[in-house]
């Protein structure tokens, strides 16, 4: 058996953190108003058991393991049993359909699928039972009911050891295979080290106001990587977590209150409808003092509406191959924190480049590149056309630097808007839209057109007590603000709700373009 002094530094981390604070809360909340309670120590001495059993099945470094469910604390002990293990941990989220998993097992080889017998929302077993009967891959239940056909998964003696043959991974290993969200095109395993999410920790621990004290409010699914860092940063640093098993605004703001949070990270979707519940009760959240916002068009009113609140907003710039890329520090005013997405964070370099990959003056748009830390070592598929040969990662996304070295995100390269020869950022046209009286939640994409090739079409959610919103108002307010006329919306259709996959995300392909 290896000594703990042998293992990748993360897992040492855990380890110590585990029993230097064994007593830290986890708190794990379900749908239904339920909740599971346990402790580091507790999930780090389950894990450890769990980690033994899946040696025990003969899995070694390399390969991997899927993991399927909720956000519970069965799915925590998942990933952190396969992580300290020395095997390859592929968190699902949660939310994904039958066949969407199918497509994950089937892309990453996965050796094992370690999943609970509840989503969120409905029961699994009639896919599990599928699973088992087709032989597609071998299936464990993680929580205590078991399932015909199942692997029963039973450790070694004593409880908790791992038998790794002497083989356990270096901090440069890769621990952890994520999937791209995959709204408008095919998932891509990314693939990160042990030592690449262990950088994350301390930068979104300041982010968060972490590093000391505090309890933070985990929404993100853990299969995304968000998610996975949140656990975390819990993990290495001991802080209490409340998780949510999907999000939901009612539960999260009975958490803050329940709880006393201090600190959420989440997407604009996530803020915007807590906010929302929070003016539904008539009274702001005592206790929340912090917000990390990104996965989307963080726009300058919703930071607003957070400082208004007595909560500092601060917006971030990352991607699943790089977690956080750019973000504020804690001394950035509002101005700044509204109006710019940051600046990098430690260890991080940031170059915006034109089509030739030449550096392009401060405040001009070009491709964001970056480099550090926290990157993902490669894709699960091989592919390497996102990496170039001086280890730069080629982000697809628009952006430009100001002369103080603040990013600002304007939109991707696959989502521009090409009318007449000119380019559009659709970031850009949202970020205006969300600005627009009667409107509170926006998305635009090209729509095809036989003049101009492509013209902008916005969807829009009405505000029910905003004023009426048409095509003269929304070009008024445009013209209102100087922007020029090609970004004007041409297209204007009402929709009750824009479609999302589990993070909040719009799906744009699900959007209508004729």
């Amino acid at each position: 058996m290896t000594s703990h002094s042998d293992r990748p530094e993360l897992i040492r981390t855990i380890l110590e953190q585990s029993r230097h604070d064994p007593q830290v809360p986890l708190h794990f909340l379900d749908l239904r108003g339920g909740t599971t309670e346990t402790t580091l120590g507790r999930l780090v001495e389950e894990s450890l058991d769990l980690a033994g059993a899946l040696r025990h099945q003969g899995l070694r470094p390399g390969d991997i393991v899927a993991i399927r469910g909720a956000n519970t604390a069965a799915y925590a002990r998942g990933v952190l049993a396969t992580m300290t293990a020395g095997l390859i941990s592929l968190p699902l989220v949660s939310l994904l359909g039958d066949a969407d998993v199918e497509q994950l097992l089937d892309l990453s080889g996965a050796r094992l699928l370690l999943s609970e017998r509840s989503g969120p929302k409905r029961s699994l077993d009639e896919h599990l039972n599928a699973l088992v009967a087709r032989g597609r891959v071998p299936v464990a239940v993680l929580d205590d009911r078991s399932l015909p056909g199942t692997i029963e998964l039973r450790g070694p003696e004593p409880a908790g050891a791992v038998d790794d043959s002497g083989d356990f991974p270096a901090d440069d290993a890769v621990a952890f295979c994520l999937f791209t969200s995959g709204t408008t095109s095919t998932p891509k395993g990314v693939l990160h080290t042990y030592r690449s999410l262990l950088a994350e920790v301390p930068d979104l621990a300041a982010d968060l106001d972490l590093l000391e004290r505090g309890h933070q409010l985990q929404a993100f699914p853990f299969g995304h990587v968000a998610g996975l860092d949140n656990l975390l940063l819990s993990l290495c640093l001991g802080r209490e977590m409340t998780t949510l098993a999907a999000w939901d605004a009612t539960l999260a703001a009975d958490a803050v209150e329940r709880y006393g949070i201090t600190a959420m990270a989440g997407t604009p979707f996530y803020a915007a409808t807590l906010f929302d519940e929070f003016d539904r009760r008539g009274h702001r959240p005592a206790t929340l003092r912090t917000m990390l916002n990104g996965g989307g068009t963080v726009g300058s009113l919703l930071v607003r509406r957070a400082d208004e609140y007595g909560i500092v907003m601060r917006r971030a710039y990352g991607s699943t191959e790089h977690p956080t890329a750019t973000s504020h520090g804690p001394g950035d005013p509002l101005e700044l924190r509204a109006g710019t997405d940051g600046a990098p964070t430690r260890g991080t370099r940031v170059r915006v480049v034109d089509e030739h990959g030449a550096a392009v003056p401060a405040g001009v748009d070009g491709e964001i590149l970056l480099s550090g830390p926290e990157q993902f070592r490669g894709y699960l598929s091989g592919a390497t056309a996102d990496l170039l040969p001086d280890g730069w990662f080629r982000t697809g996304d628009i952006g430009r630097l100001d002369p103080a070295g603040q990013l600002t995100l304007t939109g991707r390269k696959k989502d521009i808007i090409i009318r007449g020869g000119e380019n559009i950022s659709a970031g850009e046209v949202e970020q205006l839209l969300l600005g627009c009286p009667g409107i509170v939640d926006a998305a635009v994409v090209a729509a095809p057109d036989e003049r101009y090739g492509e013209r902008v079409a916005a969807f829009y959610v009405p505000d029910p007590s905003g004023p009426a919103v048409d095509l003269d108002r929304v070009r008024a307010y445009f013209g209102q603000l100087g922007v020029a006329r090609h970004k004007t919306p041409e297209v204007l259709r009402p929709i009750a709700e824009l479609p999302r996959n589990s993070l909040g995300k719009v799906q744009k392909h699900q959007l209508p373009t004729t």
